[in-house]
């Protein structure tokens, strides 16, 4: 169960982050293909079910059901850090290269392209670009990207030259790999902080819950002080 939630989820994260990329450039420029809800099944809910299913199906196969014995070491602290099918090369590499690499590279390039598509509609119609206008926009591609490629991008080198050069290479980066290895862990913890970053309108709803407590506190303790006063 642990493997599924730590390798499933983390594949999940980057594949509908690839997903949600993609489809912003249907909910912006062809919006006309969402109009019934007949259409917005197909385009919309259809492609997540089918990601969940092959997600989950993929993850539940080759830990559940794989083509090779799980062993596990129980005198070791990482008793079983690992499933099997990562030292079998398709799977490994399927897994490493299409639900990570690749979707990661698609994430950046949809979100780039994006942001240089409705600077080219501006452009296009004659219409003034306002970069505070855009300004939010940018800054929420520009730091997810930034995010997923500052910490994904050096593992998969490391793990792309390993794969090309073969056995001469099977040691390049070894010092550093396992730092990268579990930096890749902070997507997940960075990606909330950098959504919130993107949602200033938000801010204003906790910095008046908090003020609010702090002032109910403050007329409190005045409150009680007078008390003492008085006695």
């Amino acid at each position: 169960m642990w493997w599924l939630i730590d390798y499933g989820f983390y594949g999940a994260i980057s594949v509908f982050l690839a997903w949600g990329s993609f489809e912003r450039h249907i909910l912006i420029f062809h919006q006309q293909l969402l109009r019934t809800q007949k259409q917005k099944f197909f385009i919309h809910y259809l492609p997540l079910i089918i990601i969940s299913i092959y997600i989950f199906g993929f993850y539940i196969f080759v830990i559940y059901f794989p083509p090779c014995v799980n062993t596990f070491d129980y005198t070791s602290p990482s008793c079983g850090s690992s499933p099997c099918y990562e030292d079998i090369p398709f799977l490994n590499s399927w897994d490493y290269i299409v639900n990570e690499i690749i979707c990661t590279f698609l994430e950046t390039i949809f979100s780039i392209g994006l942001l240089v598509r409705v600077l080219i509609q501006k452009r296009r119609i004659r219409q003034p670009i306002s970069w505070r206008k855009h300004q939010k926009m940018a800054f929420q591609i520009l730091s997810m990207s930034f995010l997923s490629l500052t910490i994904i991008f050096p593992q998969s080198l490391i793990f792309v030259v390993r794969q090309v050069g073969g056995e001469n290479m099977n040691n390049f980066a070894s010092g550093v790999d396992p730092y990268f290895f579990y930096l890749y862990t902070f997507v997940v913890f960075l990606l909330p902080f950098t959504c919130l970053s993107c949602l200033p309108e938000v801010w204003p709803k906790f910095l008046f819950v908090k003020s609010k407590q702090q002032t109910k506190g403050a007329e409190i303790r005045k409150a009680a002080y007078r008390c003492e006063l008085q006695r």
